[in-house]
């Protein structure tokens, strides 16, 4: 009786604590509730799942988003919400995650305005993405960033079938997620000064793949909507992009689906959907393609009024090339880019050995330019990259050369990208994350049941400094009374410069916290901001000899008059 009288008082102190906030948008109201940071303590209200276009269900799967009509109740948005959209789980490789109905946004602000005048926050929409497979963005909570003052958004968009499957090629419906994200962006625009943002200080931040669609993005008209961006471990110039067959896609992705049993794809349950995209391509394809081959990304479109990407894949280039953005931008990698991609080498460092006999290369080059791996081209391409990264020769002890030889593949898109912007003169801020501490996950995860030791950062391993990671809200509670412990340093340190960055367009401002000056990269002064032990200013040296490696083998091999030259001798 003791403990059901204990459980009743718990539930009225809870309820008296989540205090109720409402906020009148466009399409009606939106009711939200009162929250605290996690080690400050600070107050701020979050509005949990609100969506930003219609339900891309039923009539509306494999469609282009719709503009979200209004509600008549005021809409119930203070529980918390956790809506990815519809994908493969990343654990189990037969089971589902997330949702069709997903087209949603988290909201959270440090303060809610009584009138017109009040100063606005500067705002930082997140866009999370990994392998163009995967997107987590809703389980990344705001604390550290609403301790430095600014508004944080969540964004989910469609991804994989469900954002880019293409029904027929007079189909205006494509690039759904691409255009979920301009849809979430206006939804943001027109709504964010309700809830204390600044429409004209939006700064978008994404990581992985995601950074890919957003350097999409920025060469849309919708560019306008945004002031500033973060790209954190990608560009427009992956070599994923544009690699795949989207009627070739679209015609397996069908026959998988008649083999189950099922007719119409619109009709087939979500699960079998995901499923089926699994079988598309076979790892003789992507070995063949010589580059990671993704089913299910942006497409170029015909021309219509909804068109997103118009151009072809040499006229999208040229076009980043030549274009001044006119927005400052913070871009960087992590040391050991692909260490969650080499998971089944790294606890089984013998399946390395047969890369001597069986080596099987693929290059970060963005075109359709490849050669039979019989053809004497394809053994010098190879025999170059062997005498560049493992020089001492391939056997179970060389995973830390596989790591730099994968990494590269990763960094390289990267890198040209930050040297296509100084180029043109834009203000750019480049970082190289190597700091190891207790929220490093997709690292800890990797390594996971290994006794292998790897220095350095994973892709995303930055992420659960900048934003806390719920599933590992207890590790994060032990360092709220620990202000002295270097991870609750580090994580204030790099947070605060985030949020300067979107605040400022300069991640360490005048009267800064930090000691050390983050300068801009141009082509007179090479400047990196190394995030590590002790975070300092340094170099790219390492990253410009990768740069001209790589530049080489494709001005030597797969530059268009190259390589159609070189088939032709084949």
């Amino acid at each position: 009786m003791v403990q059901n009288y204990s459980f009743f008082i718990l539930f009225l102190v809870s309820e008296v604590l989540t205090l109720n906030v409402k906020v009148n948008v466009k399409q009606g109201i939106i009711i939200g509730n009162e929250e605290v940071t996690v080690f400050d303590e600070k107050k701020y209200y979050a509005f949990y799942g609100v969506p930003y276009a219609q339900a891309p269900i039923g009539k509306l799967r494999f469609k282009d988003p719709r503009p979200i009509k209004k509600w008549i109740k005021p809409l119930e948005a203070s529980t918390e919400y956790h809506g990815a959209c519809a994908q493969a789980h990343i654990v189990h490789k037969q089971g589902q995650y997330g949702f069709e109905n997903c087209l949603h946004l988290n909201i959270y602000t440090p303060f809610l305005p009584k009138h017109r005048k009040e100063k606005l926050k500067a705002v930082i929409v997140w866009i999370h993405g990994y392998a163009f497979t995967s997107s987590f963005s809703h389980i990344h909570g705001p604390d550290f960033l609403i301790e430095n003052d600014v508004v944080v958004i969540t964004l989910t968009h469609r991804l994989g079938v469900f954002g880019f499957l293409k029904l027929n090629e007079t189909d205006s419906n494509a690039n759904m997620g691409l255009k979920d994200i301009v849809m979430g962006l206006k939804w943001i625009y027109k709504n964010i000064g309700q809830f204390g943002g600044d429409n004209n200080n939006i700064t978008v931040m994404a990581s992985g793949s995601a950074s890919t669609f957003l350097s999409l993005l920025l060469i849309t008209k919708h560019r306008n909507i945004i002031s500033k961006v973060i790209l954190q471990s990608g560009s427009i110039y992956s070599a994923s992009l544009f690699q795949g067959d989207s009627v070739f896609e679209k015609n397996k992705l069908e026959n998988e689906i008649k083999k189950g049993g099922f007719k119409r794809l619109k009709s087939v349950q979500t699960n079998h959907v995901i499923q089926a995209t699994r079988k598309i391509y076979s790892s003789n394809d992507i070995v063949n393609a010589q580059r990671p081959l993704i089913p299910f990304l942006p497409t170029i479109e015909r021309e219509s009024a909804r068109a997103l990407i118009k151009m072809n894949i040499k006229q999208l280039y040229k076009t980043i090339e030549n274009m001044d953005l006119k927005i400052p931008i913070l871009i960087g990698f992590t040391s050991q880019e692909s260490i969650t991609e080499l998971i089944p080498f790294i606890h089984n460092p013998y399946y390395i050995k047969s890369f001597e006999t069986f080596f099987r290369f693929m290059v970060p080059f963005s075109n359709d330019c490849k050669y039979r791996r019989s053809s004497e081209i394809y053994k010098k391409i190879s025999d170059k990259i062997k005498n560049q990264y493992f020089r001492r020769g391939i056997s179970e002890h060389s995973i830390n050369d596989l790591l730099k030889f994968s990494s590269d593949l990763h960094k390289y898109p990267i890198y040209k990208f930050i040297k296509s912007r100084i180029n043109l003169g834009n203000k750019v801020y480049v970082y190289k994350f190597n700091y190891v501490g207790k929220f490093n996950i997709a690292k800890a995860t990797s390594l996971s049941g290994s006794n292998m030791k790897i220095k350095g950062s994973a892709q995303g391993d930055e992420i659960c400094y900048i934003l806390k990671c719920d599933p590992q809200w207890e590790s994060y509670v032990h360092l709220r009374n620990n202000s002295s412990d270097r991870d609750r340093i580090f994580i204030k340190q790099i947070s605060k410069m985030w949020a300067n960055f979107a605040k400022t367009g300069d991640p360490t401002p005048l009267h800064s916290f930090s000691n050390t000056k983050w300068l801009p990269m141009s082509l007179k002064e090479d400047n990196v901001f190394l995030f590590d032990k002790i975070n300092k200013m340094t170099n790219s040296k390492p990253e410009k000899r990768m740069y001209t490696f790589w530049n080489e083998i494709y001005n030597t091999f797969y530059s268009t008059n190259k390589c159609n030259k070189l088939k032709d001798e084949l």
